[in-house]
């Protein structure tokens, strides 16, 4: 799954808009896991010209079958996925934009990574995280 998010071309068959990003994965400063305001975070995105995949994601659909009864109505669309060494307040700051996640590299899963079985999920990596991850597969 973390292979699958420098792949270009499977992030973009998975649906996400990343025309105007030159290589993947997205490497970022740290300054990012201190961010505390949801505008602070929309701006970071528009500055990467990332805000169109989170546009993409607002949408929630009615589930077709017998899963609207058993408390699951709606569908929702999932957008990038960031990922974060220490989250120091980007976790309340992006829960609010639609289907942005946020996760610390100890709580990295398959399913977070290739939502419903399809690899190639955006994910914006800090470059703490990046180091932090040697020392997970290392344990």
């Amino acid at each position: 799954g973390i292979a699958a998010t420098a792949v270009k071309e499977l992030v973009e068959k998975r649906g996400h808009k990343v025309q105007q990003v030159d290589k993947l994965p997205i490497v970022v400063s740290d300054e990012l896991e201190s961010l505390e305001k949801t505008r602070d975070v929309k701006e970071f995105l528009t500055a990467l010209e990332l805000w169109s995949d989170v546009e993409r994601a607002d949408r929630r659909t009615v589930r077709a079958g017998k899963g609207k009864m058993r408390g699951r109505k709606h569908k929702k669309g999932k957008g990038p996925l960031i990922v974060v060494g220490e989250d120091n307040g980007i976790g309340f700051a992006a829960r609010n934009l639609p289907g942005v996640e946020v996760t610390d590299v100890y709580g990295l899963n398959a399913e977070l990574l290739a939502p419903g079985a399809h690899p190639g999920r955006l994910v914006i990596w800090t470059k703490s995280a990046i180091e932090q991850l040697d020392e997970v597969w290392m344990e």
